[in-house]
């Protein structure tokens, strides 16, 4: 009996998701005057288009799960990475820094993102902001690559924007 009431309430759900479901168009990822600096001086153009990917790939994946459909739509989402830390020297970093040892190497690591969404006309109708990096190198797990509190970060903000999209879509 509680079997099938969760999977009614499950199905309940999913169809009233697919009932305000609509398209929605994700504009290319930006970069903050700052970022964009700090990338041609120290991480590495093929840095920010790896994590211009991810951000993309996080939000999309976010948004087909609440039954949205990737272009064509009445909203538009513009994203922009604010800020982004990684946790083990970049490909640039450790070119420009000898010292540097690409697996000995960490730091504290996370990232900022913002997106706007907007409604045909062009008026903002919601704004997402997300910033999450390491308080300490204690809060490493040892088996961090070089972008993953960056890619946790993502994820997060992903979610975020994908619940906007959801009070949005209505």
């Amino acid at each position: 009996m509680r079997v099938t009431s969760l999977l009614a309430g499950l199905a309940a759900l999913a169809f009233s998701q697919a009932a305000f479901a609509a398209s929605v168009n994700v504009a290319p990822v930006s970069y903050s005057p700052e970022f964009q600096e700090a990338l041609n001086d120290d991480l590495g153009a093929r840095e920010g288009e790896y994590l211009s990917r991810a951000v993309h790939e996080a939000v999309a994946n976010a948004l087909a799960e609440r039954g949205a459909t990737l272009g064509g739509g009445e909203l538009t989402i513009e994203i922009s990475i604010i800020d982004a830390d990684p946790n083990r020297p970049t490909m640039q970093q450790l070119a420009n820094q000898p010292g540097l040892d690409p697996i000995r190497s960490v730091s504290i690591g996370g990232a900022e993102l913002r997106a706007v969404l907007r409604n045909s006309s062009g008026d903002v109708v919601s704004e997402v902001t997300h910033r999450r990096y390491n308080h300490s190198l204690a809060d490493l797990n040892g088996a961090s690559t070089t972008w993953t509190e960056a890619n946790r970060a993502i994820r997060q903000f992903a979610r975020k924007v994908a619940d906007a999209y959801t009070e949005n879509a209505r």
